[in-house]
């Protein structure tokens, strides 16, 4: 029988600050008993969106915010996350990578 495939993780950099994202669905919202990365900004929604893992690659998804999620300029929902990405949300940069920091 074949082995599951296994995602690897997925490092997002926000800020100066680097997540290891490693689990089935990481929430990123302005609070921070509803998500894994909390945004304090009235703009971001308080669910805004979801980095999902599904079939072995990771998918940024809009939970329904407001502002919505843009990928180069255009607003993108269940959107695959490849190396180097760089989303915005609202005035946020979001960038991701495979590669471990060093």
């Amino acid at each position: 029988m074949p082995e599951a495939k296994k995602a690897r993780p997925l490092y997002l950099y926000f800020e100066g600050q680097c997540y290891a994202i490693d689990q089935e669905q990481f929430v990123i919202g302005r609070g921070s008993k509803y998500s894994d990365l909390p945004i304090k900004d009235a703009n971001i929604s308080r669910r805004h969106c979801a980095i999902v893992r599904r079939d072995g690659g990771y998918y940024i998804k809009d939970l329904g915010s407001t502002n919505g999620v843009e990928f180069n300029g255009e607003r993108v929902d269940n959107h695959r996350i490849e190396e180097g990405t760089l989303y915005r949300l609202c005035d946020h940069e979001l960038r991701f990578s495979f590669i471990p920091p060093a």
